[in-house]
């Protein structure tokens, strides 16, 4: 009666382990990105005690939308559209702004070419962007194979559910063979061996039902000695 397995729901402390990696992983990006930023935009004619606003603005934008994306997690793509468009849009003007920081700082460092300091400057935004797009990966991953759990287990109740309503009428119709082997006093022994052998596997369903904990209800099947009841003198004991 079972069908096919879903595959296994990623484990929680795997999934948060990822999160808080992407966390540390943002924070030193943003760290890095501040203060090449700050200085930009000193450099850009910013007051000093004004430029810290300027990355908070660039890269506070990567980071609401960020927040944004996962929230969002599950909605159709639509919804998910502008807020990517955000995130590109806050990663690309970041890590144009970083490289250009580092092109104007390479004087500092004359032995380092400009492009090697440009591509540099532009890892902490780009690292930002992709490991961002991942945790979101691993988000819509989980949801859809917790969608695939669900659906094979209400899949599997059903099929269940049928199958005890099939024995319910097997047991019924065995049932009043034996109730007219009585009658007519012939042998009741096969009718009541099978009366015997469906309650037997009825019971073994029901307690089936209410030992598994995903089930809401704690058990769909009405009670296996209740559904029909047999004569007086060949109640099945």
């Amino acid at each position: 009666m079972s069908t096919t397995a879903p595959r296994n729901l990623p484990g929680r402390g795997v999934l948060w382990t990822a999160v808080a990696a992407t966390v540390v992983i943002a924070i030193g990006a943003f760290v890095l990105s501040f203060a090449s930023l700050t200085d930009l935009a000193v450099r850009s004619g910013i007051d000093s005690t004004l430029a810290w606003i300027w990355p908070i603005i660039v890269d506070g934008l990567i980071v609401a939308a960020t927040v944004a994306i996962v929230a969002l997690n599950g909605h159709g793509r639509r919804a998910m559209v502008y807020p990517w468009t955000l995130l590109f849009f806050g990663a690309i003007v970041s890590t144009a702004a970083n490289a250009t920081h580092a092109i104007l700082s390479v004087d500092r460092s004359p032995d380092i070419p400009a492009v090697v300091a440009a591509l540099v400057a532009a890892m902490p935004p780009v690292v930002l962007l992709l490991i961002t797009h991942l945790t979101v990966h691993m988000f819509q991953k989980r949801a859809e194979v917790a969608q695939e759990i669900e659906a094979s287990q209400a899949e599997t109740a059903a099929t269940d559910e049928a199958y005890y309503r099939e024995l319910q009428m097997r047991r019924a119709e065995a049932a009043a063979s034996l109730a007219r082997a009585l009658e007519t006093n012939d042998d009741d022994r096969e009718h009541r061996a099978s009366v015997e052998s469906l309650e037997a596997e009825l019971a073994a369903l029901q307690e089936e039902a209410d030992a598994h904990v995903e089930r809401e209800s704690g058990g769909f099947f009405p009670s296996a000695t209740s559904a029909v009841d047999l004569p007086g003198p060949s109640r099945v004991n």
